[in-house]
C-alpha cells in the first residue's frame, strides 16, 4: 500500500437483500424499501476515504436485513463485500485498482434452508496507510452524554432548518451549511479544481431542478446515534432518509436522499454537518 502516493479506498459490495455497511460504526449505504422487493440485487463500488480519516485500522460490519414486507431472512438473501485499493489521481483509478483484504461474505451459500434471523452480520478489520489526518469528528464531543430527547429536539431543529433551505432550493446556503462536510472529501478524495467545480456545478444542477420535497414529520423520525457517540443523524422509520427530494419522472420511483450527519465541536458551538 506504501505504493499510492493518493490511496483512494473502496468497498465493492454484492447485494441480495436488504442492508447496510458501516466502516467503524459510521453508515457508509444503506438498501432498504420497495428496491428490494423479490430478487433484485444491488452492486458497485463505494468510496470510503470520507470515512477513514487517517492511517490505522477499521472495523467494517455488513448487516443483511430481511427484504421489503419479509419479516425474516431466507435462504435466498447474500451480501459479499471486498475490498479495493488504486491510486487517488482520477486517471489511474481503474489501471491501478486491486484487492488490498479478503473477502467477507455469509457463510454459507445463501444462508440455510431454515434461516428465520430478523438480521445477520459479517465483520471484518482493515488496514489503511493514509498521507492525511483529516479533522472530522473523531475529537467531537459524546453525544450519548446528553439526554436523548434533548439531543432529538436538537437535531430536529438542525433538520427543520435544512428542510426550510431545501424547500427554497437554495443550494448556496445548503453548501455553506455543509461547507466542513465538503473540505473533508475534498482533501479526502484529493479533489483538484475542476473535480471541486463538477461538484459544485452539480449540486447547483440538482437545486435548479426545483424538485418537491418529502415532509418532516417528528412523529415519523428516529434519532441516531453512531460514530461511537460522535455522530447522529434523523432517519424515518424505515431506516431511510430524513430529508428526500422527489424524481420529477412518474417512472421513476425514488428520490434524491440527503445522508445528513451532525457532530459538535463543542458545546457552545453547537451541532453542523460534517
Amino acid at each position: 500500500m506504501q505504493d499510492y502516493l493518493k490511496p483512494y479506498y473502496s468497498i465493492y459490495r454484492r447485494m441480495g437483500c436488504a442492508g447496510e455497511i458501516y466502516v467503524n460504526d459510521v453508515p457508509l449505504t444503506f438498501h432498504s424499501g420497495i428496491t428490494t422487493s423479490g430478487s433484485k440485487t444491488v452492486t458497485g463500488d463505494i468510496p470510503i476515504n470520507h470515512l477513514l480519516l487517517e492511517s490505522g485500522s477499521y472495523k467494517v460490519t455488513g448487516i443483511m436485513l430481511p427484504r421489503h414486507k419479509m419479516k425474516t431472512l431466507t435462504k435466498d438473501e447474500y451480501m459479499s463485500l471486498d475490498f479495493y485499493i488504486a491510486e487517488g489521481d482520477t486517471s489511474k483509478l481503474q489501471e491501478t485498482r486491486k484487492k488490498f483484504h479478503p473477502r467477507i461474505k455469509q457463510p454459507w451459500n445463501g444462508l440455510s434452508e431454515k434461516i428465520e434471523y430478523p438480521i445477520f452480520k459479517i465483520t471484518t478489520e482493515i488496514n489503511v496507510n493514509l498521507p492525511f489526518a483529516l479533522n472530522g469528528w473523531q475529537n467531537s464531543i459524546n453525544l450519548k452524554t446528553i439526554k436523548e430527547k434533548d439531543l432529538f429536539n436538537e437535531v430536529l431543529k438542525f433538520y427543520y432548518q435544512l428542510h426550510g433551505v431545501l424547500a427554497s432550493h437554495n443550494a448556496s446556503k445548503f453548501l455553506d451549511l455543509s461547507k466542513d462536510k465538503m473540505e473533508l472529501q475534498e482533501k479526502a478524495f484529493y479533489f483538484t479544481k475542476k473535480s471541486k467545480a463538477d461538484f459544485l456545478n452539480g449540486a447547483t444542477s440538482l437545486f435548479s431542478q426545483k424538485l418537491e420535497l418529502l415532509p418532516l414529520n417528528s412523529t415519523n423520525l428516529k434519532l441516531q446515534i453512531m460514530g461511537y457517540g460522535k455522530l447522529v443523524r434523523l432517519v424515518r422509520l424505515d431506516g431511510s432518509s430524513a430529508l428526500q427530494y422527489k424524481i420529477a419522472d412518474p417512472e421513476i420511483n425514488d428520490t434524491v436522499k440527503f445522508d445528513i450527519k451532525l457532530h459538535m465541536k463543542t458545546l457552545n458551538k453547537g451541532l453542523s454537518i460534517i
